[in-house]
Formats: structure tokens, C-alpha cells, sequence
């Protein structure tokens, strides 16, 4: 109870804590805390007994802990997804620091657009204004890569009823798309290594299932389409993330936090540890390795900070980071921010 509104309560010889939180209608727990909250100088209450306390405050304006929790579930996002969830643009930055290596820091613009197909959501996926440490990657590879991934906007993917990606809508059209623009492509970009590039590419998006798991992997997408039962979840439980690139699923324990702020914005807090064992040797390859040495364990720590609107409900912001520690040094911080404002 956080507000200020009250009564003074003059003490009678008959009065207890028990008696008097009963007459008001509120737990003895909530009366004690609400007086100690906001007594000042007066003494507090710590026993049922009332003897030398003179004046109790008492809440003319008091809201439970349960009704706080019913309120405050009424302002979550629903579990079964609707568009109204998302905006249509969002900025993301991703920093990734490794032991040993420069940091690399990402910049780029999704747009999403969203149609009801057969009463299932499906989204359309673009991704443009992508820079690396700040500039336009001039490398050959990195723009080979960035004009054969722009060949395939926008991408289809439909949802599950709790708004993950769930499958590829459409997936022979985006070959296609791909496939008719080759062409173009190979006529800026030639020699061996590039035809080696564009071949491999092919295959890969033509295995659906292949290109589906490398989609569903990439933080920004476990991020941006997550499932909205985690925001509702009162205990802890166990779920999946993939968090290195073509690694496997490593199952980590989560709990949920909601927090109302005063400028009409609801935060969840998503805090995950992993649960099983997993060695740096094995993340990296992305295979299990049979008689690991324990002291190569690692520890990961995930937190995603959830920013949506009291009244619209819509998700206007994220923060998010991956922490991965081997032998108590950090590894691997890889940071998400996604907002309409980060450019």
C-alpha cells in the first residue's frame, strides 16, 4: 500500500490487532504493515498486543495484495496473441562482448505487418537500415550476405496461439523469391567463393525446417514473438532458448516479475538460470560431448525486461541481455534493446 491516506485511530483498552484489522476488514499483516509503513515517528506495531500504542493508522483508501494482483493481471497482455500486441516498427541494437575480441554492436530496423489467414496470425518480417559498429558493412562477404537476405523480404512466418514463430507460411515463395533474383545478384558479386556463397545459401532456405530453426534461434525472434504465458506465470518453470549461434536448445529455469510504473508503462521481468549442464566446448560446437569436466561447466544468466502500455497493452520496448560465465570469468554478454526511438 503505498498511499498516504489515512486515519488516525485513537487505541481503546479492549483493542488488539486482531480485533482491529477484523472490524476495518483487512488482514492483521496488511493493518501492521501499512502503520509501520507510514507512522513517522510513532511507535510500530509488532505484536497482536496493543499496550502503549496510543494511535494506529489506519488505510481509508487501502487496496490488498490480492486485489493489486488482480488489477495488475487485468493490464497484462492476453495469453492468446493478437496483432494489437506489436507495433509495426521497431528499432533493435544488439552488442555482443567477447573475452578477446572487439565488441560488435548492431543496428537495424524491423518492420512486422500482420494478417489473419484461416483465423490464425501470420507475420510478414523485414529487416532494413543494418549497420555493424556504425557503418554499412562494405566487406564482401557481410554484403553478399545482407543482399541475398534482402532478396527474401519480406519473410512469412505464422504464429502460435500464444505468439511465437511457429512455422514458415508461404515457405516455396520465399525460395522463389530468392531464386529469381539470383541473377542480379551474381552479376555484382562473382568469382568462386561468392558462387560457393549463393549455392550454399539456396540449399539452406530451401530446407524448410533447417531455415525455420535458424529463424526461431536469432535472439531478436525469441525476443520479439515470445510466449505471452510468460507473462502471466506466478511460479517458476522451466523453458528452451538458443543462445549461441547453431548451438542447441539449453532448458533454463524462469520466474516472472510484473511491475506497474507510474508513467503508465507495466514491466515483466523475465529472469532465467540454466538447468542442465552444458560445457563451453559443447555450446560452441553445438553437440553434446560425452565425460565433460565438470569445472567446465558454465553458468548463463538471461533477464528480459518486457516494457508494454497499461491501457493499449501494446509492447513498446525491450531490454535484454545473455550472460554466459566459464570458471567465474565472463565469457559472452550479448545485450537487446528493441524501441521506436534507439535511432
Amino acid at each position: 500500500m503505498t498511499s498516504q491516506n489515512f486515519i488516525k485511530y485513537k487505541v481503546r483498552s479492549d483493542d488488539n490487532l486482531s480485533s482491529l484489522a477484523k472490524r476495518i476488514n483487512i488482514s492483521e499483516t496488511d493493518l501492521k504493515d501499512f502503520h509501520n509503513q507510514n507512522c513517522g515517528n510513532l511507535p510500530k506495531l509488532w505484536v497482536n498486543n496493543l499496550q502503549g500504542i496510543e494511535v494506529v493508522l489506519i488505510p481509508t483508501n487501502f487496496i490488498t495484495e490480492e486485489e493489486k494482483q488482480v488489477h495488475l493481471r487485468k493490464l497484462l497482455p492476453a495469453e492468446n496473441y493478437h496483432p494489437n500486441f506489436h507495433l509495426s516498427q521497431y528499432s533493435v541494437e544488439e552488442i555482443i562482448e567477447q573475452t578477446g575480441k572487439e565488441d560488435l554492436k548492431i543496428n537495424y530496423t524491423t518492420d512486422l505487418n500482420f494478417r489473419e489467414i484461416e483465423s490464425r496470425f501470420v507475420v510478414d518480417v523485414a529487416v532494413k537500415d543494418y549497420t555493424k559498429n556504425g557503418n554499412i558493412p562494405d566487406d564482401k562477404i557481410s554484403s553478399l550476405s545482407l543482399e541475398c537476405m534482402k532478396s527474401l523480404y519480406p519473410i512469412s512466418f505464422q504464429l502460435s496461439d500464444n505468439g511465437k514463430l511457429e512455422s514458415c507460411y508461404e515457405h516455396q515463395i520465399t525460395v522463389e523469391k530468392f531464386k529469381s533474383k539470383r541473377s542480379e545478384i551474381e552479376d555484382f558479386y562473382i568469382g568462386e567463393i561468392a558462387g560457393k556463397y549463393l549455392n550454399t545459401f539456396e540449399q539452406n532456405i530451401s530446407d524448410e525446417d533447417y531455415f525455420l530453426k535458424q529463424i526461431q534461434s536469432a535472439l531478436i525472434h525469441q525476443i520479439l514473438f515470445p510466449n505471452l504465458i510468460w507473462f502471466h506465470k506466478k511460479s517458476v518453470w522451466q523453458d528452451k532458448f538458443v543462445i549461441y549461434p547453431n548451438s542447441f536448445p539449453l532448458e533454463f529455469e524462469c520466474k516472472t516479475e510484473n511491475q506497474l510504473q507510474d508513467d503508465g508503462i507495466l514491466e515483466t521481468v523475465i529472469s532465467a538460470s540454466l538447468w542442465e549442464n552444458c560445457s563451453l566446448r559443447e555450446l560452441i560446437k553445438g553437440v553434446r560431448i560425452e565425460d565433460e569436466n565438470e569445472n567446465d561447466l558454465l553458468q548463463i544468466d538471461i533477464s528480459i525486461h518486457y516494457f508494454t502500455s497499461q491501457t493499449t497493452k501494446k509492447l513498446l520496448e525491450v531490454k535484454s541481455s545473455v550472460s554466459i560465465w566459464f570458471q567465474d570469468e565472463l565469457f559472452q554478454k550479448h545485450t537487446l534493446k528493441l524501441n521506436t526511438k534507439l535511432r
